[in-house]
């Protein structure tokens, strides 16, 4: 005797896996070091932008 009556229970999610990896000793130091040197590329990239148009307004307010 089968019950047609009721639903079939709802599949209980599971959370995904996370893949392990190998610990690592130098890794972290290594993108830690790439991240400061792209924020000093930034910040110098920027001064030099900021220059650029401090010149520009300077021969612009200084013209006849």
């Amino acid at each position: 005797m089968t019950d047609i009556g009721k639903p079939a229970p709802a599949p209980v999610p599971t959370a995904p896996t996370v893949p392990k990896y190998a610990e690592t000793f130098d890794a972290g130091y290594r993108a830690s070091n790439r991240v400061w040197i792209r924020v000093w590329i930034y910040i110098v990239s920027g001064h030099v932008f900021v220059g650029f148009l401090f010149l520009l307004f300077y021969v612009g307010s200084h013209k006849g």
